[in-house]
C-alpha cells in the first residue's frame, strides 16, 4: 500500500477495502430437504404443487445463529418481531456459541438436508431450510404461508 507524506494510507486503497468489509460474509439460500436450491419466487409454486411433506401441526422453526455474528443479529431481530406478530408460529432459538447440544443439533440438520452450503444464520421449517439474513427476512413468511395454505 502506498503511504502519503503524513504516513496515512491513500484513500484510493482504503475505499475498496471498506466496501469489501460491508459485504456480508454469509450468502443466503432457500433449499429443500433433498438439497435442491429454490428461489424466493419458487416457494409459492412449490407449495401449490404439494411436492413437500407436511403435517397438520403448529408451524415450528428451528433457528441457528451465533451471538457474535452481525448477519445473525439481523435475522434474530426479524424473527423475534415475526414471532410477536405471529404467536401461532413456534420459534426455537438455538445459539451455537458455547452450546454443544445446539451445535450437535445443527450438524444433524445439516446432514438431514442434503445441502453443502449450510452456514449460520440458518433456519429450518418442515422440509425447507433458509440461510443468510436476507433470505431469512424475505423468505420466511412465504414458507410459513405455504405451510398454512396446505394445512388450512
Amino acid at each position: 500500500m502506498k503511504k502519503t507524506e503524513r504516513g496515512l494510507y491513500s484513500p484510493i486503497f482504503l475505499v475498496p477495502l471498506v466496501i469489501l468489509m460491508l459485504i456480508p460474509a454469509c450468502m443466503g439460500a432457500i433449499f429443500q430437504k433433498d438439497g435442491t436450491e429454490i428461489t424466493r419466487d419458487e416457494v409459492s409454486e412449490l407449495f401449490s404443487h404439494d411436492t413437500i411433506l407436511h403435517e397438520n401441526s403448529p408451524i415450528q422453526i428451528q433457528f441457528f445463529y451465533g451471538s457474535g455474528c452481525g448477519s445473525c443479529k439481523d435475522a434474530l431481530l426479524f424473527l423475534q418481531s415475526y414471532g410477536r406478530k405471529n404467536p401461532s408460529v413456534l420459534i426455537e432459538y438455538r445459539n451455537l456459541v458455547y452450546n454443544e447440544e445446539n451445535r450437535q443439533l445443527f450438524t444433524e440438520y445439516k446432514n438431514r438436508f442434503n445441502y453443502s452450503k449450510i452456514s449460520y444464520p440458518a433456519l429450518f421449517i418442515g422440509d425447507i431450510g433458509i440461510t443468510g439474513s436476507s433470505d431469512i427476512i424475505h423468505g420466511t413468511d412465504k414458507v410459513i404461508k405455504g405451510y398454512q395454505n396446505i394445512n388450512g
